[in-house]
C-alpha cells in the first residue's frame, strides 16, 4: 500500500509554480491570465478563479487581479522555489512516497532541485511495514506498446513475460525449448500438425483455471492481429479440455519455437485485453499506480511464488544532472584523445524457413563456420577497430572470448548435410560494405562436396545478429 502522508502535496499550487518557472524563470512576480490557469490546471474558468482565491487565502501566493482593459493579473509567491522544493522532496523521501516523488519529477522543475540524493534513495530495494520486500525502480521514457501483438521494445517485452506466460520457454544457453504452460508437445506427422498438452490447475490472476480454449483464443488473436507471425496455420482446435492441436498448411519444425516468443503469450478468453492492466497466469499481477505500476507476487503461480514480493515502477524524467554537455577552459592547450565507442548493433543472417536448405541444421551450422568476421576483416584490409559480437551489448562481448571458426568443420558439416537442393541465395542491403562482405562470404567455401553450399546470388542482410550467426559491433 502507498504511504499515508501527514501533509499531501498541493498539486495545483505545484503545477502553477512549475508552469510559471518554466515560462519566466526566477522572478519576483509573474503575469498570469485565467486562460493560462485553465490550460495548466485543465479546468473551467470558475474553478481556476476558486483555486487562485484559495492559494491567495492560504498565504502561499499573492494574487492581484488585473483591473481594467489591458491590465494583466499578477502572482507573487511567498517562498523561494528552490528552498520550497528542497523541503518537500526531503519530506516525501523520508516518507518513502515514491509515487508522489515521481509525479513531482514530471512537473518540469529543474532536475537538480527535485532528483536529489535523498530522492534517488527512495527508489531501490526496501522492506515494507509488514516485512514485504519491495523493489522500486524507474523508467526514464514513456512506455511503448504492452500488447503482445505489437510489443517492440526489450523492456516492455520483459514486463509482459512477468505477467503473462507462454506455452514453451526457449533456453538460449542450451539452445532448446523447455515446457512451461504446455508440459508436453509433439508432432505426429513430421511437422504439419502440432499437439500441445497443458498443465492442469494453472490459475489466471482473476481466479479462473487455464484450459485449451484460452490457448485457442490467444492463437486465433495472433492470427488475426499479426498474421505474419503464425503464417501457414490452417486450424487451431481444442481436442480435449487440456489439449490443443494446431494444423499447418505445410510441415514446419520451427513452429514450437515461435510459441516461445512474446507474441504468443497466453491471454484469458473472458477478460478484454487492456494494456493498462494486463491479466495472465504469470508470476506477478499488474496493478496501476499514479505515475507508474506495481507488480505483485502471484502466490498461486504454477512454477512457484517469486522471491521478491513487489516491484514498483515509476515513469520519471531521465535521472541526469543539469551540467552542460561540454566545458571550454580558456588557456588550456588541446589534448586530443582517441575515443572509440562501439555501436549497439550487429549483423545477422536470416534463413527462409520455407526453403529446404533452412531445415538442415548441419547446413546452417556450416554457414556459421564460413562466416568468420575476423578473417573477413583481415582479408579485406578494413582499418576500423573490430569487436566480434558474442552478445548484442558491447560490454558483454568484451568479457567473452570470440567464437572460433574453422574451414575444416565447415567441410565436415557440409558432408553431413549432403545438401542437394538449389543454390543458396543470400540477399543483402545495397551498401558498399555489405556487398563486400557478401561477395567474400559467397567465395569462401571449401572445395569438393561443399560446392552444394555455394551462394548463388551474393548478399548479406544487415541488422541484429541471430543466435547462430556471426556478428561484429561496428
Amino acid at each position: 500500500m502507498p504511504p499515508i502522508l501527514a501533509t499531501a502535496p498541493d498539486w495545483p499550487y505545484l503545477t502553477l509554480r512549475a508552469a510559471l518557472h518554466a515560462r519566466d524563470g526566477v522572478r519576483e512576480w509573474h503575469r498570469v491570465t485565467l486562460a493560462d490557469a485553465q490550460a495548466w490546471w485543465e479546468c473551467s474558468d470558475r474553478t481556476a478563479k476558486r483555486q487562485l482565491a484559495r492559494l491567495h487565502a492560504s498565504g502561499r501566493l499573492v494574487y492581484t487581479p488585473g483591473r481594467g482593459r489591458g491590465n494583466t493579473s499578477r502572482v507573487a509567491f511567498a517562498a523561494a522555489l528552490e528552498g520550497e522544493l528542497a523541503a518537500l522532496t526531503a519530506h516525501l523521501a523520508a516518507a518513502g512516497a515514491a509515487a508522489e516523488l515521481a509525479r513531482l519529477s514530471r512537473l518540469g522543475f529543474p532536475r537538480a532541485w527535485v532528483l536529489t540524493d535523498a530522492v534517488r534513495g527512495a527508489f531501490g530495494l526496501g522492506v515494507g511495514p509488514a516485512g514485504t520486500d519491495r523493489l522500486r525502480t524507474v523508467i526514464t521514457r514513456p512506455l511503448t506498446s504492452l500488447d503482445p501483438l505489437t510489443v517492440n521494445s526489450a523492456a516492455e517485452a520483459h514486463l509482459l513475460t512477468q505477467v503473462l506466460d507462454p506455452l514453451l520457454v526457449f533456453d538460449p544457453l542450451a539452445g532448446t525449448l523447455r515446457p512451461h504452460l504446455a508440459h508436453h508437445w509433439g508432432t505426429p506427422d513430421g511437422g504439419r500438425s502440432w499437439v500441445f498438452h497443458l498443465r492442469k490447475g494453472v490459475q489466471f490472476h482473476h481466479g479462473r483455471t487455464l484450459d485449451a480454449q484460452d490457448v485457442c483464443f490467444t492463437l486465433e488473436r495472433v492470427r488475426r492481429g499479426a498474421p505474419w507471425y503464425l503464417g501457414g496455420v490452417l486450424e487451431v482446435q481444442a481436442t480435449t479440455p487440456f489439449t490443443v492441436q494446431v494444423t499447418l498448411d505445410r510441415p514446419d519444425l520451427f513452429f514450437p519455437r515461435r510459441l516461445a516468443h512474446e507474441q504468443a503469450l497466453i491471454l484469458p478468453r473472458d477478460v478484454p485485453f487492456d494494456e493498462r492492466r494486463p491479466v495472465g497466469t504469470g508470476a506477478f499481477r499488474w496493478h496501476a499506480l499514479d505515475g507508474g505500476f506495481r507488480l505483485e507476487a502471484f502466490d498461486a503461480h504454477f512454477a512457484g511464488r517469486p522471491l521478491i514480493d513487489e516491484v514498483e515502477v515509476f515513469l520519471v524524467p531521465e535521472l541526469r544532472g543539469d551540467a552542460p554537455s561540454a566545458l571550454d577552459v580558456s588557456g588550456v592547450p588541446d589534448d586530443p584523445v582517441e575515443s572509440w565507442v562501439p555501436e549497439n548493433s550487429v549483423h545477422f543472417l536470416i534463413w527462409n524457413a520455407h526453403r529446404p536448405a533452412a531445415r538442415s541444421a548441419a547446413l546452417r551450422a556450416a554457414v556459421v563456420e564460413l562466416h568468420d568476421i575476423r578473417t573477413f576483416w583481415q582479408e579485406s584490409g578494413r582499418a576500423e577497430r573490430l569487436l566480434p559480437a558474442t552478445s548484442f551489448l558491447p560490454r558483454r562481448s568484451l568479457g567473452r572470448p570470440p567464437r572460433e571458426h574453422s574451414l575444416a568443420r565447415a567441410q565436415a558439416l557440409l558432408r553431413e548435410a549432403a545438401y542437394a537442393g538449389p543454390p543458396l541465395r543470400v540477399w543483402v542491403l545495397d551498401l558498399p560494405g555489405a556487398r563486400q562482405e557478401a561477395d567474400w562470404l559467397a567465395a569462401r567455401r571449401p572445395a569438393g562436396p561443399a560446392d552444394a553450399g555455394r551462394s548463388g546470388a551474393a548478399g548479406r542482410p544487415a541488422g541484429r545478429r541471430g543466435r547462430r550467426g556471426s556478428g561484429v559491433h561496428g
